[in-house]
């Protein structure tokens, strides 16, 4: 990951454990949630820190931590968005825009398909980590992106970063083949 992309990494910090007066129950799977509170911090931490806040199991923890989940199908409009808006329909729009920057910026014909989760933390607004799966016009395959996007309700929106999920496992190329590429595949089959 880039020195630029880094910088935009939340650390992890506690903010309720289930005996504190305000504590708002989060959706945890009671059968994986079975840490102490001083566990789960260091669960979050090494998640955030080994996928930059995109990739959290929120099924384990009980406490609730700065880092949130959003939900996609959380009914008919959504917390963030405007209405008729709902959180899946403005997750969407973050990532048509990204999609749509990076696509520019590197020359790429990615094509989006959807957004597969989100999860959100607050900075001076909001931050939210998406991961979204694309097609990929070399190979026609769907392929996971993730964009970095800073919001606050109609006031700004930042586009942070676009990029390929790193160590996903597969190759990214972003344009279809070109014309000796696919002169070259039907050589070798013949």
């Amino acid at each position: 990951m880039g020195e630029g992309m880094h910088k935009w990494v939340e650390p992890a910090f506690l903010l309720w454990k289930p005996e504190d007066p305000d504590y708002e129950r989060p959706v945890y799977d009671p059968e994986k949630a079975k840490f102490t509170a001083q566990e789960e911090l260091d669960r979050m931490r090494e998640q955030v820190n080994q996928s930059d806040g995109f990739d959290i199991d929120f099924d384990h923890f009980r406490c609730v931590f700065n880092y949130h989940r959003a939900y996609l199908d959380d009914g008919e409009f959504g917390e963030f968005g405007d209405e008729p808006e709902t959180t899946e329909d403005f997750l969407k729009r973050l990532s048509h825009k990204s999609l749509e920057d990076y696509n520019l910026n590197e020359k790429r014909k990615f094509e989006f398909v959807r957004v597969v989760k989100s999860n959100f933390h607050f900075s001076a607004g909001l931050m939210f980590l998406i991961t979204f799966e694309v097609i990929d016009p070399y190979d026609s395959e769907i392929k996971p992106f993730q964009a970095r996007v800073r919001y606050l309700n109609d006031t700004f929106t930042e586009y942070v970063f676009c990029r390929p999920k790193p160590n996903a496992g597969v190759e990214y190329f972003g344009n279809a083949k070109t014309d000796v590429e696919k002169g070259f595949k039907k050589q070798r089959l013949e």
